[in-house]
């Protein structure tokens, strides 16, 4: 965990303690459960909100929330937010799937980008048997067993990149001009830092 995120849990940590200390909770008799304070709610809500940390390793239900009018899918895990629904972006070249995904409006908001390989591969979940390669219980439409657009530059060739191909969860270089999937993110690095 870096220092601000440190700073902040224990900012929230004081400020639990504080609420339960002056505003203590009561319970009917007899509640095995008493009632949350209002307040202790809002805190509970703002931890939720903390930036996740790529270590945690959550199951689908709890590592993906629908967002932006269901039109987008918050991962947990990662702190990115993807495209649910896949189907309609076709299979365009690299050059035209950058430009897809930065005129995309989805949930009503833009910000979108073609993915790093590191966040596209964020995705790939290995123990699953079929494909796509996606964790069992996912909430994506549309996503096939086939190759994926990354942002990132084949560092041996300027003329390719890397793709994420969730037929059998492999990272492959093509060119840019071939024509593969798209799947456009929020949130995180742009494009690739090499």
């Amino acid at each position: 965990m870096c220092r601000k995120e440190l700073f902040i849990v224990g900012a929230a940590i004081v400020i639990v303690t504080a609420v339960m200390m002056f505003f203590p909770v009561t319970g009917s008799a007899g509640s095995p459960d008493p009632p949350t304070p209002p307040i202790l709610n809002e805190v509970l809500k703002k931890l939720d909100n903390i930036p996740p940390a790529w270590s945690q390793k959550l199951p689908a239900e709890q590592r993906f929330v629908l967002v932006l009018d269901d039109e987008a899918v918050l991962d947990k895990e990662t702190g990115l937010v993807w495209e649910r629904d896949v189907s309609s972006s076709g299979t365009p070249n690299w050059y035209d799937a950058i430009v897809y995904c930065t005129s995309l409006t989805k949930g009503g908001r833009n910000g979108w980008h073609l993915p790093t390989i590191e966040q596209l591969a964020s995705q790939l979940d290995m123990s699953v048997l079929d494909s796509p390669k996606l964790p069992e219980g996912h909430p994506f439409i549309g996503v096939l067993p086939h190759a994926y657009w990354s942002a990132t530059t084949d560092a041996s060739n300027g003329n390719l990149a890397l793709s994420v191909g969730f037929n059998r969860g492999l990272v492959f270089s093509f060119d840019k001009l071939a024509l593969r999937r798209v799947w456009c993110v929020r949130g995180g690095q742009s494009h690739d830092g090499y």
